[in-house]
């Protein structure tokens, strides 16, 4: 499971950046850097970020493993 190619193909497929990220998720954009870095994230922000972007939690990890 690669999360930060996850990350970056949504993003980039959404045509937002980390920081139009973090305002919807109403965290800090240190915070997105951080996860999208493959840094820990608990299931229930891995929801909210698949809630922002329009993916079900499977079509988001799918596409890291792509």
């Amino acid at each position: 499971m690669n999360l930060e190619k996850s990350f970056r193909i949504a993003l980039a497929t959404k045509g937002i950046n980390k920081q139009e990220l973090a305002k919807e998720m109403n965290c800090t954009g240190a915070y997105i850097t951080q996860i999208t870095k493959g840094g820990s994230m608990s299931v229930s922000k891995l929801q909210d970020v698949c809630t922002v972007l329009g993916y079900k939690v499977w079509e988001f990890i799918k596409l890291g493993e792509e």
